[in-house]
């Protein structure tokens, strides 16, 4: 791991007052088992994320269930050392606000398999809440659910986002950044996935009263992003939505792509390259706010490639997007 190589004098006293993000990926070793590992989400609070992902080691490979645990991107300015762990370490402060996370998981999780899962926190004055989206399939076809704290301390009674779900498979929510669209997947209009949207009325809302309008939206797929091909898990962040894809022109299976939004549309999807994307699936990427370098940005994704655990794993790699 490189960093950038600062005088013993600089303020603070650091030799590292910046650190360099990996260039090729990572395995996430202190997430991963034997058994997959993968749709990951986490909010950008600082070092400490509160990080969410879909697994099926709790059923020993059969069914998958959304679990929580800390990610901790812990870089060393002194000897410029990064590493990202599940545990809270020096953060122990964050514990009764980040563990309030594992009382909706006894809630979401069934017998079925919960995917997608994507967490978003808000801080009201001192308190900070968290509102859950994700897919299950509990009821036949992958539906998505959602969540809260802001109302009940033990999170609210799970309740579907009526105006995205169809008699299809939805899955894979995400808001743009000022909250005007909300972003999903769907096989809906024939058996591939496709990426779409709908308009938020009134994006001032908080997210409960969003997700609970039972009116009818206008349901738009986004024709500059989707193709012939399936296009799933969408991610936006600032102004990069990230998906998987197995168009043609990949590396094998899915590849990971993304697109910017500029002069109110998204551009061209580009692949992330041979440096990410391999021979094998990657799948559902997500970007952080890490706060270790100054030109790039954190993406955590899964793979099935080989020299994991087993499975899918975690991985996460470096990426500048210009």
């Amino acid at each position: 791991m490189s960093c950038e190589e600062n005088p013993i004098d600089v303020p603070g006293g650091y030799k590292y007052n910046v650190g360099d993000l990996p260039d090729l990926p990572v395995n996430l070793e202190d997430f991963n088992t034997i058994y997959d590992d993968y749709n990951s989400t986490g909010p950008s609070l600082g070092r400490l994320i509160p990080f969410c992902f879909s697994t099926n080691r709790n059923s020993i490979g059969n069914a998958f269930d959304v679990i929580y645990q800390p990610m901790n991107i812990d870089f060393d300015k002194t000897s410029g050392i990064l590493k990202v762990t599940n545990k809270y370490t020096n953060w122990y402060v964050l514990v009764d606000d980040f563990e309030v996370i594992k009382k909706v998981m006894g809630k979401i999780n069934t017998g079925g398999n919960e995917f997608g899962p994507y967490l978003i926190a808000k801080y009201d004055f001192n308190d900070l809440y968290f509102t859950l989206l994700y897919a299950s399939d509990i009821t036949g076809n992958f539906e998505i659910n959602y969540t809260s704290n802001k109302s009940n301390p033990d999170f609210s009674t799970i309740k579907p986002v009526e105006f995205l779900n169809s008699e299809f498979d939805d899955l894979y929510p995400t808001f743009n950044s000022d909250k005007s669209k909300i972003y999903f997947c769907s096989n809906r209009e024939n058996e591939n996935f496709d990426i779409y949207y709908a308009n938020i009325p009134n994006p001032e809302n908080d997210f409960e009263l969003i997700l609970s309008d039972t009116n009818n939206h206008n349901i738009v797929k986004d024709t500059n992003i989707s193709g012939s091909s399936d296009d799933k898990c969408p991610f936006v962040y600032n102004n990069i939505l990230v998906f998987t894809s197995n168009r043609a022109g990949g590396f094998g299976g899915f590849d990971l792509y993304y697109c910017k939004f500029e002069n109110n549309n998204w551009g061209n999807p580009i692949n992330f390259g041979a440096k990410i994307n391999s021979e094998f699936d990657e799948y559902r990427s997500i970007l952080l706010d890490e706060e270790v370098s100054y030109t790039e940005t954190m993406m955590v994704f899964s793979s099935n490639r080989t020299g994991g655990k087993g499975g899918f794993d975690l991985y996460y790699v470096g990426v500048t997007i210009e």
